[in-house]
């Protein structure tokens, strides 16, 4: 993280403290639920000081595993020598608990702890132990889990195999193969065929391929899948697999189906009508199954035939087929299954008009609105038409905040905080009272997340109350914010929760309470003259924000500044309210005259520049960020964005330069891998811009631009098979419908 994205989160953490105190008393509360929801909430919010209250909660409240995942989320590496501590000496009834706690750090003293826990009398902790191991991937620990495969423990034993199947170490494939030979339970067998197949070691294959001829279907199913891991020649897979394409087991013919897919030159139409075909009810739902997997020439016209179904378990598969391969030209179709009698179908339906963000669909989703009963459903349209994001739909969207149902009014918040942004402050505030916990709490995080700090404060007050159901929702919503705090460095300098904590100025302790030191109190030394006067002028303005009525905020703000032009937290204010309301020249004005009065100000550097990019100026934003950069070299978000103005520009070479620069401070987000493989691809370094782009995929695999630049690349130098696997990737990782999807659709076409 940026040091200056760290300095946010710290005013955030700072603006949190007297919450996070609260919360800390509230770990000793009788309540389980409340304390419960505390120990979540410090975990979320990950402020070192909640560590030691914590360990201490952690060793009274035995049965509670918020507290444990607490300590995991914070990470501070302080916790694992008294946690180490705690698990050798604490009571029985405890020490699961703690297993999870200290799997959540890596460090051999733990490794070794671990291993220990998985000798250890009480079952939990075995299971417990063995479920951190996995998470850990230490390779240290792959003795001590081969030696519990003898384990009496059916699901301790499925957690043993599966932390040696998270590990992917060749080292456990013969003990594994050697269990499986001899092992009479049926689900364990099927459990080490699929570890095998996670491992890739081919010196399974022969056990594998024995697999197949298994008594069990559990068993030839996980084979099947297994042996399509291993990267095999396509015509050894297709001997050993394609005689399961006619089995009678579902399970395993769909899993056939799917293998042969992903290596192709199968024509599988046959197969998958006869499934559509079978009186089997199952094998006509897998083939639901398998059609939310594979892409098929005729899988619209398959799911349309199952969806009509007289069975509702087959119906159910082909909605979510239907949902998972949704694409905008079969909007008319998903708008038709608003009228299926099946709920579950009609539910899956709104969900992929929402996915596709399909604007035809809004009015008919409305329409629906008012006439359907099932709260999934009503819920769910709420939140589709939020994605959708049609400014005809903002009408619903608010009469939503006043319905019934509060699972409606809590999807409304978060679908007009999309739609709306900064003006849906006036709709939300309101919500801060509402009976509901989890409308509450979206309402905090909204208002929080557009840059509402004061809502702290509010539930600050309802963390005294004696209602326990309202302190639960604080928690809650304090949770929430926390990771909204985690989140800081992802989100751009000009957004309204950065703009708010720049203006954070956390108080001196030895100053008293008043109206110059509130929580936008600004940057800069005190005010001569008549301060008293002067702070009543500003806090008047920054109330006018914070209730969200921006163009009140404004003219107050502008009168201010009338009367002390040389003001710089005002200056930057205004500077920023005008950008947020999308009034960008006078933003450029405020800003440059904040630049006059603290030539070092880095923020209005790079907010300048955002607002120049943002009216088609790019010369004059290359200029404010590269100046924001001389104050600031390690400032690797504005380099980013700089890079991403150059490389538009057609200045390859100059954006690679800005983008390494970027990564030597901060690990770089997807899209930026992508657009640095972008650059060298342009600039004909096609091996490093092929690193970059499996870096980019690797972090993300949505991406379906990222696919297609990779995929031209494999084909210029020759790669035919190798560019039609990634393109083949791209189908199975990215949303349907994606933009440049049907780009990679028609490439495929023609291999």
């Amino acid at each position: 993280m940026a040091e200056l994205n760290c300095e946010f989160r710290k005013k955030g953490l700072w603006l949190l403290k007297p919450c996070i105190r609260r919360l800390i008393g509230l770990l000793a509360n009788q309540d389980p639920q409340l304390c419960s929801e505390a120990g979540k909430a410090l975990g979320q919010i990950g402020d070192s000081e909640a560590v030691n209250p914590l360990i201490d909660a952690l060793m009274q409240k035995k049965q509670d595993e918020q507290i444990p995942l607490a300590l995991g989320q914070i990470g501070d590496p302080s916790a694992i020598e008294p946690l180490l501590n705690a698990f050798m000496q604490a009571e029985r009834e405890v020490r699961p608990n703690i297993a999870t706690a200290i799997g959540a750090f890596k460090d051999k003293r733990v490794t070794a702890s671990l291993g220990n826990g998985l000798s250890d009398p009480d079952p939990n902790v075995r299971f417990n132990c063995a479920s951190a191991l996995g998470k850990l991937k230490d390779p240290d620990a792959i003795p001590n889990l081969l030696a519990c495969l003898g384990e009496v423990n059916e699901w301790i034993f499925i957690n043993v195999v599966g932390a040696l199947a998270s590990m992917g170490d060749h080292r456990a494939t013969a003990q594994l193969i050697s269990f499986f030979l001899k092992e009479q339970i049926a689900r364990k067998r099927a459990v080490i065929v699929t570890t095998l197949g996670s491992l890739k070691d081919l010196t399974a294959l022969p056990n594998l391929s024995k697999a197949l001829r298994d008594t069990d279907n559990r068993v030839k199913a996980n084979a099947i899948e297994a042996i399509s891991q291993m990267e095999l020649p396509r015509e050894k897979l297709l001997s050993l697999v394609q005689p399961f394409l006619k089995h009678p087991d579902n399970r395993v013919r769909g899993n056939a189906v799917v293998a042969v897919w992903k290596v192709g030159g199968i024509d599988l139409t046959a197969i998958l009508e006869s499934m559509r075909d079978d009186p089997d009810k199952w094998l006509r739902a897998t083939l639901g199954y398998v059609l939310s997997v594979i892409e098929h020439s005729k899988s619209g016209a398959l799911i349309f035939r199952l969806l009509k179904d007289e069975d509702s378990d087959v119906k159910k598969n082909a909605a979510k087929a239907l949902s998972a391969r949704a694409k905008e030209n079969q909007t008319e179709l998903l708008i038709q299954l608003l009228g299926d009698p099946t709920p579950f179908v009609r539910l899956q339906a709104v969900q992929a008009l929402g996915m596709i963000r399909s604007a035809p669909a809004a009015p008919i989703l409305a329409k629906l609105f008012s006439v359907e009963r099932n709260y999934q459903i009503r819920s769910a349209i709420i939140s589709a038409l939020g994605l959708i994001g049609s400014s005809t739909s903002i009408g619903l969207l608010s009469q939503a905040l006043h319905d019934g149902d509060s699972r409606v009014r809590a999807n409304s918040v978060e679908a007009l905080e999309i739609t709306l942004r900064e003006n849906s402050f006036p709709l939300i505030k309101p919500l801060l009272s509402d009976p509901d916990n989890r409308v509450r709490s979206n309402a905090a995080k909204a208002l929080f997340w557009l840059g509402d700090v004061s809502v702290i404060a509010q539930l600050e007050a309802m963390l005294d109350e004696r209602n326990t159901a309202l302190r639960v929702s604080a928690a809650y919503a304090l949770g929430q914010i926390g990771l909204a705090l985690r989140k800081i460095d992802q989100t751009l300098h000009d957004s309204p929760l950065k703009v708010s904590l720049w203006n954070v100025n956390p108080e001196p302790k030895d100053v008293p309470k008043g109206p110059i030191y509130g929580l936008l109190a600004g940057q800069g030394n005190l005010p001569q003259g008549k301060p008293d006067e002067k702070e009543i002028l500003r806090e008047k303005f920054q109330s006018s924000f914070r209730s969200g009525n921006l163009k009140t905020a404004l003219d107050e703000a502008e009168a201010f500044l009338k009367q002390f032009p040389h003001d710089l937290p005002a200056n930057f204010f205004l500077a920023n309210l005008n950008f947020q309301l999308g009034k960008f020249e006078q933003s450029i004005g405020s800003y440059k005259k904040t630049v006059e009065l603290d030539p070092f100000h880095v923020q209005a550097y790079c907010n300048l520049a955002i607002a120049c990019y943002r009216l088609g100026r790019p010369t004059e934003a290359i200029h404010y960020f590269k100046q924001a950069l001389h104050i600031k070299p390690e400032l690797s978000q504005a380099r980013f964005n700089l890079a991403n103005i150059l490389l538009k520009e057609g200045k390859y070479e100059d954006a690679l330069i800005q983008y390494e620069e970027g990564m030597r401070y901060q690990k770089a987000p997807p899209k930026i891998l992508a657009n640095a493989g972008f650059a060298y691809q342009k600039s004909g370094q096609y091996e490093k811009a092929i690193q970059y782009y499996n870096d980019s995929i690797s972090a993300d695999p949505s991406d379906p631009g990222v696919y297609y630049n990779l995929g031209l690349i494999l084909l210029r130098q020759g790669k035919k098979k190798e560019a039609q696997t990634i393109f083949e990737q791209a189908l199975q990782f990215t949303p349907p419908g994606s933009n440049g999807l049907k780009a990679i659709q028609d490439l495929l076409a023609r291999f």
